[in-house]
């Protein structure tokens, strides 16, 4: 989905290897927040939400955390039933 969406590989391998530094602030910042939601959602730091909030309104912060939510759910179920991703 993400290269049909404009994601380059580049960014895709940067993305394997948890490096943000390819991307501007404000992508950066919604990446951040969906990775530390998905790694420990109890403990997303005030500076991760102090920036992601610079650059997004309170909807768009709640829509980022239904999206990541969301696919942590997807890959969850799709991890319990052992199901490869289609292409």
């Amino acid at each position: 989905m993400a290269r049909r969406l404009g994601t380059t590989e580049q960014e895709l391998d940067a993305l394997a290897r948890g490096d943000l530094t390819l991307f501007p602030p404000r992508e950066r910042a919604a990446l951040e927040f969906a990775e530390k939601m998905t790694f420990d959602s109890s403990r997303v730091a005030d500076e991760i939400f102090q920036e992601l909030r610079a650059h997004f309104d309170e909807g768009q912060v709640v829509e980022i955390a239904a999206v990541a939510g969301l696919f942590n759910y997807f890959n969850r179920f799709n991890n319990a039933l052992a199901m490869e991703p289609t292409r």
